[in-house]
């Protein structure tokens, strides 16, 4: 068995280990990109099941994923006094990535990347501070209260280090910012219980539009932001248009009433809208602004 880049194992010395300098380290696979993002998981001592099924040890609840779809085993060497962590393919159907690559056993190393369904999930070894940071993290991973959506400082988050991925490997981020449209008079016209009702299909309406592995968030008001992973302003396009037809489409109806609302959207892609988190979604929202001026309840590209 070897690993696909040549990297070495994560090795804990055992004198480390005696002293009590590592003594409460513990490997831990993070939620990167998911339904559950900012969550982590402690791996077990005696091996530990990913998958789809309620009965495995970490449970990923994602369509793309199998319902045993991996399995991580710790390896203790007595002689050289090394532990290293073992993922393996459970003959999954769309098989388990590591770093982009598909693997069917390898070693893992500290920060590597790991991909189930549409799941991405990061393997770390974690001391008792490393442990702190990344639960505050994951507590300031909150959700807005109306919509389901990620709040706007969640998504930030979240986007910058997808953002930071994406470039390591080459691959393209695509951002999507939307804008209801004249929201102001749905609220004048027919009160804020049926504004707000309509923000809350809105973002059922965006979660069914997109891939599990897709991240949205309500923006702040009525403006709302997703982001698709390893996908470019093309891959992008129809989903935007997708979710423009699906609130085109869609009767908001409360206490008898039924309105009809559009949404414009503006779409940007890293690297060639930019590289970075400010840029990138400075050239979606200025295509949503074209949207906008040219007729609303439309899908533009940036420039």
């Amino acid at each position: 068995m070897s690993r696909h880049d040549g990297d070495s194992t994560i090795a804990l010395e055992g004198q480390l280990l005696a002293v009590g300098r590592l003594r409460k380290s513990h490997a831990s696979l993070i939620v990167l990109q998911g339904a559950e993002i900012g969550r982590d998981f402690r791996l077990r001592k005696t091996g530990t099941i990913v998958g789809r099924s309620l009965e495995v040890d970490i449970r990923v609840p994602d369509e793309g994923a199998s319902r045993q779809h991996a399995r991580i085993d710790r390896d203790w060497d007595g002689k050289s006094e090394t532990t290293s962590f073992v993922i393996t393919d459970l003959k999954s159907t769309n098989r388990t990535l590591v770093n982009s690559v598909p693997v069917e056993s390898v070693e893992l190393r500290d920060g590597d990347k790991i991909q189930i369904g549409g799941t991405l999930l990061k393997f770390v070894i974690l001391d008792d501070v490393d442990a702190k940071f990344h639960s505050e993290v994951r507590d300031r991973i909150t959700y807005d209260q109306l919509t389901g959506l990620l709040t706007k400082e969640s998504l930030y988050l979240a986007l910058d280090a997808e953002l930071r991925r994406c470039r390591k490997y080459e691959m393209p981020l695509a951002v999507l910012m939307m804008d209801l449209d004249r929201f102001k008079s749905v609220n004048d016209g027919h009160g804020h219980l049926m504004g707000s009702h309509v923000l809350t299909e809105i973002g059922e309406l965006i979660r069914a539009s997109i891939r599990v592995a897709d991240v949205s968030a309500r923006y702040g008001g009525e403006e709302f932001v997703s982001y698709l992973a390893e996908v470019d302003s093309d891959g992008a396009l129809p989903v935007a248009e997708r979710i423009r037809a699906a609130v085109e489409s869609h009767a908001f109806t409360l206490g008898g009433t039924t309105i009809g609302v559009t949404i414009s959207i503006g779409v940007g892609h890293a690297p060639l809208h930019g590289q970075d988190l400010n840029s990138l979604v400075g050239a979606a929202d200025r295509a949503l602004y074209r949207a906008k001026q040219t007729g609303r309840n439309r899908v533009c590209v940036a420039d």
